[in-house]
């Protein structure tokens, strides 16, 4: 594997974060060849009283020039800290980052955009892993859209709030699946002064019977297109309805 040496340069637009990266072998298997990358990653972040970030933790499999970036996007952020019987305090949340990176003459220019703070997943890109598909659905051919409620408790676990289908009587076939998965699923929960807390969550399920394929992205994609493309399946993102940190707007 190669890589190659570029200065950074980092830029803003509204909401989005740039830097010139260095070109990136697990992004390009050759410099000539480059395209347009898409992905999500997460960030565990402790913030203390004053709601500034104190230490971040991302997973290992990013390239030290994106994470090292990121770190230092996200040490300049402030948040409101949460308040337990009127004092603030520090605590601990989980960040959902959408990246764009953009092949340029001298690398790559990534853009980063902060979707939220809530639980934090296993998985290294914040999402959730997928109900698996009803058998006798499947057999059927038939699809199914429903947003889910739940609530994170203090030890990661998931209690199920409610299930709103978009067609009523999809519920016969996707309500045990669903209830099974919220059974399964654990978090790593949020924390206010060194304790985990409850956080309720909400996020869309969907059922596609024949998947959609995903549009190949173009290699030369402009700032708009690759923030376009960082929004896209923003809508089956898991949300916390009421997680104790919120970014400020502004603060960085």
């Amino acid at each position: 594997m190669r890589a190659k040496h570029a200065s950074l340069h980092a830029g803003r637009l509204p909401g989005v974060l740039l830097l010139m990266v260095a070109t990136c072998a697990a992004w390009a298997a050759e410099p000539e060849e480059k395209d347009l990358f898409v992905f999500q990653t997460r960030a565990a972040v402790s913030i203390d009283a004053g709601g500034h970030p104190t230490e971040i933790q991302l997973p290992e499999q990013l390239p030290e020039s994106v994470a090292s970036f990121v770190r230092s996007q996200i040490m300049q952020w402030r948040f409101a800290p949460p308040e337990v019987d009127g004092q603030a305090q520090a605590g601990k949340t989980y960040l959902t980052l959408g990246a764009c990176a953009t092949p340029v003459t001298s690398g790559y220019q990534l853009a980063v955009d902060y979707k939220g703070a809530g639980p934090g997943t296993p998985r290294p890109d914040g999402k959730m892993t997928p109900p698996r598909f009803p058998m006798e659905a499947a057999k059927k051919n038939l699809d199914s859209r429903s947003v889910v409620q739940f609530v994170v408790e203090p030890d990661g676990n998931a209690t199920l709030e409610s299930i709103d289908f978009a067609v009523p009587r999809d519920q016969r076939l996707f309500r045990q699946t669903i209830e099974d998965w919220v059974r399964q699923i654990r978090f790593m929960p949020e924390e206010v002064d060194g304790k985990p807390v409850r956080t309720r969550m909400r996020v869309p399920v969907h059922f596609e019977a024949r998947p959609h394929g995903t549009a190949s992205a173009e290699s030369k994609a402009s700032k708009p297109e690759c923030t376009a493309l960082m929004k896209r399946g923003d809508e089956q993102r898991p949300m916390a309805l009421d997680s104790p940190f919120r970014r400020l707007e502004g603060g960085g």
